[in-house]
């Protein structure tokens, strides 16, 4: 049986257990993963004795369940990634990060929420269904990655899963990841649910700007040094914007996000195109809706000279880009570099082409959408688009049907990743797993 406090003290677990990722791997203690997986096959008995487990890469799970073969469905693949993101200040946490402390009907720390909470959902899952002697009709795969918060590092754990499955001549018919999923509003009185499967994401990639000098002595500057030229190329890229446009994905999201709305702005949002003269100056006014329509760039990070009284002999500055449908790493370097002033140099430091978009409308949508339904009647089910990144990007690689949609109901409770007091709330917790249940059980 699924319950939430069984749901709680297994997440718990995993929370306690600090697998933070590092973009070196030299600089990752592996030793945390050992502990979680040593973790998990206690907690989770049937699934590893039943399920194959390899280890690829330096610690990324790959579970394989074979089916009986009845199904005509293509395997399916749920993923999760088991590295979280550096705590923080603990001060600033109310219990400590690494705790995994059940109080005030919330489980607290580091993970909770992303994504250790979506590792436990699978488990609880498959754990359940075994124990009721299910198999099913089709293979299924279980990928748990160990360097997504690291946009894969030196070596991306899940596409060194998603190559293992490609080498085996396995074409997924679904991957579900993280992200999207139901969420519960209650602000203002309200009691309305609404359901996002995200099937697009955007591209990242980091570029650095740099200027090389000979340096000296800062008694002794010179007219135009590097740092001039490097503010005129970071004044260059924030005058020069990528151009906002229309895609596929993000005008099925904002159309289907606008509908049932009567303010003026939503209105317009419920047909893009016809309004997109109108809706221009609101992108403009709106950070989040500017992010939607265009590639865009955040200058992040700053280097120059070790002490204050040195002239730089390299200064650069990085930019982050997350990079939508059409756009790719050679079209932003080749618009940074015809934009920056002369002796300026542009630099890819590490990145990616936004992936495929998914089909709307698969059997793996349709499926999420009516298990939604079924839990929630009336809920508003509509297709997300998505501004950072995820593992499921690799997985776009192999298969049409990639969406991110977190299996767990979430609300205004959860505490916010990255952050601190990172948390989630107890009494939803077994909405994951029984979700899956439904869904591998009629996939």
């Amino acid at each position: 049986m699924i319950t939430s406090s069984i749901c709680a003290e297994h997440l718990a677990g995993m929370v306690r257990i600090p697998t933070v990722s590092n973009a070196e791997l030299a600089k990752m203690d592996f030793s945390k993963f050992d502990q979680l997986h040593e973790y998990l096959r206690q907690s989770y008995p049937l699934v590893h004795r039943h399920l194959k487990l390899e280890t690829i890469g330096e610690a990324g799970l790959l579970y394989t369940w074979k089916g009986t073969g009845e199904s005509k469905e293509a395997p399916l693949v749920l993923i999760a990634h088991q590295d979280v993101v550096p705590e923080g200040d603990h001060a600033l946490w109310k219990y400590p990060p690494f705790s995994g402390e059940i109080a005030e009907g919330k489980v607290w720390g580091r993970g909770t929420t992303d994504c250790k909470c979506n590792i436990m959902s699978i488990l609880e899952a498959v754990e359940h269904l075994l124990s009721e002697g299910f198999t099913p009709g089709y293979d299924l795969y279980i990928g748990f990655g160990y360097n997504e918060e690291v946009m894969g590092g030196e070596g991306p754990a899940a596409a060194m899963i998603v190559q293992t499955l490609h080498d085996r001549g396995i074409t997924p018919g679904c991957v579900l990841d993280e992200c999207g999923g139901v969420e519960h509003d209650t602000e203002g009185g309200k009691d309305e649910w609404s359901a996002h499967i995200v099937t697009a994401e955007k591209g990242y990639a980091d570029f650095e700007l740099y200027v090389e000098d000979k340096g000296g002595h800062s008694s002794v500057p010179r007219k135009d040094g590097p740092m001039k030229k490097l503010a005129e190329a970071v004044l260059a890229v924030e005058a020069n914007p990528f151009p906002y446009r229309i895609t596929e994905s993000v005008k099925a999201a904002i159309e289907a996000g606008a509908m049932g709305k009567t303010d003026e702005k939503s209105l317009l949002l419920q047909d893009v195109e016809k309004n997109w003269e109108k809706i221009l100056p609101l992108v403009e006014e709106d950070p989040y809706l500017a992010a939607m329509f265009h590639t865009t760039n955040a200058v992040t990070m700053a280097f120059g000279s070790e002490q204050a009284n040195i002239l730089p002999q390299r200064c650069s500055v990085i930019i982050n880009c997350r990079a939508l449908e059409g756009d790719t790493l050679e079209t932003i370097q080749k618009h940074f570099e015809s934009i920056v002033p002369d002796g300026v140099k542009v630099r890819l430091v590490k990145g990616g082409n936004p992936p495929k978009a998914s089909a709307l409308y698969s059997h793996g949508y349709n499926l999420i959408a009516s298990i939604c339904e079924e839990n929630h009647p009336g809920i508003k089910v509509m297709p997300g688009y998505m501004l950072g990144g995820t593992d499921s990007r690799y997985y776009s690689d192999i298969c049409d049907n990639v969406y991110r949609f977190c299996s767990i109901e979430s609300d205004d409770r959860w505490g916010p990743a990255h952050a601190a007091n990172e948390c989630i709330p107890v009494d939803t917790l077994a909405t994951g797993p029984e979700f899956l249940v439904k869904f591998i059980t009629r996939y």
